[in-house]
């Protein structure tokens, strides 16, 4: 009878020890999970309704830290509505629909091709954190510029400016023959949409 009783004992203690550890594992999961979630109060409830997405593709890109910097290229892109949030359809990435803007008609790959190129596009500037703001620079203009707006600037400046943005912009121009290429302003665009405005308050003083 002894031996009942304390099997009975252990039993509750089991199930108690064994929620506990259910619910620290899953704080922990979460406290992981939100990390480098942050709510953003100058983009649309559109842009913040991706935020697992995103967050999802950055990882897997190893990009996870821009996430904040993703969510304000998105919200420059198409405040978060649309097909292509990331209009991302011109990106060489794109195998699954048409090279034209606004080609791609699932938001998903949108965000999934344009967070692939916007890593590639700061692997490519040598960018190492959020910190380094000419690298910052440099890959979000080239995010809307093309990969070959970086050869330009490393054939002429070296690094990003907004003067080599425009002339990039007006080069193109001529060699393609249209009356727009691109926004000369990208980098200043995006950064209004990002919670830490020192990157914004920088740019508009070496720019403005």
């Amino acid at each position: 009878m002894k031996k009942k009783k304390k099997l009975r004992l252990k039993r509750p203690f089991q199930l108690i020890l064994a929620a506990l550890l259910f619910l620290l594992a899953f704080s922990f999961f979460q406290l992981i999970k939100n990390q480098f979630k942050q709510e953003n109060k100058l983009v649309s409830t559109q842009v913040l309704n991706y935020e697992d997405l995103m967050l999802k593709y950055a990882r897997e890109n190893d990009i996870e830290e821009y996430l904040g910097l993703l969510q304000a290229m998105m919200m420059q892109e198409s405040g978060g509505q649309g097909n292509d949030p990331m209009q991302s359809s011109e990106c060489e990435f794109n195998t699954q629909f048409e090279k034209k803007p606004n080609a791609i008609s699932d938001p998903k790959y949108s965000i999934q091709v344009g967070i692939r190129y916007f890593a590639k596009c700061l692997e490519k500037a040598n960018v190492s954190s959020l910190k380094d703001e000419k690298g910052i620079f440099l890959a979000l203009q080239s995010y809307n510029y093309g990969i070959g707006y970086m050869n330009y600037v490393e054939q002429t400046d070296k690094q990003y400016t907004y003067q080599n943005a425009i002339d990039f912009s007006e080069k193109c121009k001529k060699d393609y023959n249209v009356s727009v290429y691109g926004d000369s302003k990208y980098v200043y665009h995006v950064l209004r949409y990002y919670e830490d405005t020192t990157l914004v308050d920088d740019w508009l003083e070496l720019y403005r």
